[in-house]
């Protein structure tokens, strides 16, 4: 069902019908107003092994939609994240060895350091989600629910808006409804 109003999200001005990226919403009342015009799927990056990275480069079709800085910084603390996951340190030894000796019960009882990472991923992703990406119409899923291949970012369309390019957008502002 479409809704004709739009949850705003602190004490930030309207936006106006020109507005390419600057609507806010939370994440429910996004999915509920708006539509799912694509997704885009950032790349695992394998260029130095196996360790879970994702490639810094910047998709085209999120050119009106976000600062290029901003997804640099969310892919860089994701990476960081990762590397920090897949670290072999006195932890995972410890881990390991009491795993072997009670024949992987503990593991019922106890989170492994990766799966305290992944948990902190998730909430960085969630938080990244409401504060820097739902208000501009996006969306991203984590890797884990994508068997750590991509990190996709769907991509949001008001359907009380017509959206347009930056030139057209100059020339000429409407909304549909």
């Amino acid at each position: 069902a479409t809704h004709g109003c739009r949850l705003q999200l602190g004490t930030h001005p309207a936006p106006s019908p020109c507005s390419m990226a600057t609507e806010f919403h939370n994440l429910q009342e996004m999915q509920h107003s708006t539509s799912l015009a694509t997704k885009v799927y950032i790349q695992r990056d394998y260029s130095e092994g196996t360790v879970c990275r994702f490639q810094n480069k910047f998709p085209s079709e999120l050119d009106n939609r976000i600062e290029r800085t901003l997804l640099e910084e969310t892919l860089k603390t994701l990476n960081a994240y990762y590397v920090e996951a897949e670290k072999i340190g006195g932890q995972s030894y410890l881990e390991g060895c009491l795993a072997c000796a009670t024949a992987y019960i503990i593991f019922l009882c106890m989170e492994t350091r990766y799966e305290k990472v992944l948990k902190k991923i998730s909430g960085y992703i969630q938080e990244q989600n409401e504060k820097i990406y739902a208000p501009r119409g996006l969306l991203l899923t984590d890797p884990i629910e994508r068997g750590m291949r991509v990190l996709e970012i769907s991509v949001f369309e008001d359907r009380g808006s017509v959206r347009t390019s930056p030139s057209s957008s100059m020339s000429s502002c409407s909304s549909t409804r």
